[in-house]
């Protein structure tokens, strides 16, 4: 009995330290959602397709003959099969340009194009959907049913596998076209990132969402006072600017961006989002430094052999007040015991030894 007790420990524990390094905290994971702007409808070019090992995709559409929750070397499509390219590639790209060697960046992009935010609001998205079939608006739900027939779900299955891979560093969005008559559009895209905080049980002050402006020379840039709203209403919201990024004028509207501004607007979100990260960082550890006052007024320079002189005149050559690391020997002047040491610490234990003068 003891030895099966002591065998299944092994085997727990073997269990939970894999487990344990199983997170890699240098994959930094974002989970995108929204319609077209989102989902891309750039051309694809043989760049786009050229992959870095240090930006992935968290594959949350099933097509590709890739398997779903699984991370792969970034490229299009990026959002369903149907996808371009769009604001995550080039996010993405200038991510990993930006930060250090030792970190990657993924992406998991849950967005269909024409879609209200209801699709994605856990309590409204089953009516919304039979609205659309009832109405035979049904040319999306394709892409709906590579996403598991259920786009808030999805997003928390990446999310729930982001936490377990990396650590989930925000959300990018965009959307609001489909909805440009809705008046709480705000309240609305606020309800679907509060739920997904909580679902996900993130910290939403260190999970920022990001949201982009409508584009300005677009049909429907006098939304993007609603989009400010949004960013505003929500207290990690941020709003991406849009200006100088060209939309594309298409045959019955004006709504995407092209190319350059997808490239623009995919690198702002970058931007914003580096300098969140800086904003995050710890402020500098300064618990391994100490600080050594050497009053050299006291020291009677009379006494001492030419070991202690050299010493002495050692620490006169410093500042007086001098800032050094705990680790490295540094010498001071004790006034009470009228003596100078050499203090050190060695794994943890702090050493002093008295100056003699004499030779060893």
């Amino acid at each position: 009995m003891l030895k099966k007790f002591l065998m299944s420990s092994v085997v727990l524990g073997a269990v939970l330290s894999t487990t344990s390094f199983a997170q890699d905290k240098n994959l930094h994971i974002y989970l995108a959602y929204g319609q077209s702007n989102m989902s891309g409808q750039a051309t694809v070019t043989d760049a786009d397709r050229q992959t870095n090992p240090r930006f992935l995709v968290l594959r949350a559409g099933n097509h590709s003959n890739q398997k779903v929750g699984e991370f792969y070397p970034a490229a299009p499509p990026m959002g369903h099969s149907q996808s371009k390219v769009g604001i995550v590639d080039f996010f993405g790209r200038k991510m990993i340009k930006e930060l250090p060697d030792s970190i990657k960046v993924a992406v998991a992009n849950v967005a269909i194009g024409g879609q209200s935010i209801d699709l994605f609001d856990k309590d409204r998205n089953k009516s919304y959907v039979q609205n659309a079939k009832n109405k035979g608006d049904t040319w999306w739900i394709q892409y709906l049913d590579e996403y598991g027939g259920d786009v808030y779900k999805r997003i928390v299955e990446m999310g729930k596998i982001a936490k377990q891979k990396g650590v989930i560093k925000g959300f990018l969005f965009h959307q609001g076209e489909a909805d440009y008559q809705m008046n709480d559009w705000p309240k609305r895209v606020k309800k679907v990132y509060d739920d997904l905080i909580k679902e996900l049980e993130l910290d939403p002050e260190k999970t920022p969402i990001l949201i982009g402006e409508l584009a300005p020379t677009g049909d429907l840039g006098w939304r993007n006072d609603a989009v400010k709203q949004a960013a505003d209403l929500i207290p990690n919201g941020h709003l991406i600017s849009a200006q100088g990024c060209p939309a594309l004028k298409e045959t019955s509207y004006t709504l995407h961006f092209t190319r350059d501004g997808y490239q623009t607007f995919g690198e702002r979100y970058a931007e914003k989002m580096l300098e969140i990260l800086k904003s995050q960082e710890p402020p500098p550890d300064t618990s391994k430094k100490d600080t050594v006052v050497t009053d050299t007024s006291k020291i009677d320079t009379s006494k001492t052999d030419t070991t202690a002189q050299d010493s002495t005149n050692f620490i006169r050559s410093f500042s007086i007040v001098r800032t050094v690391e705990s680790h490295l020997p540094r010498l001071i002047y004790d006034v009470r015991e009228q003596s100078l040491f050499v203090r050190f610490k060695k794994n943890g234990v702090e050493h002093r030894y008295r100056l003699t003068g004499q030779k060893q």
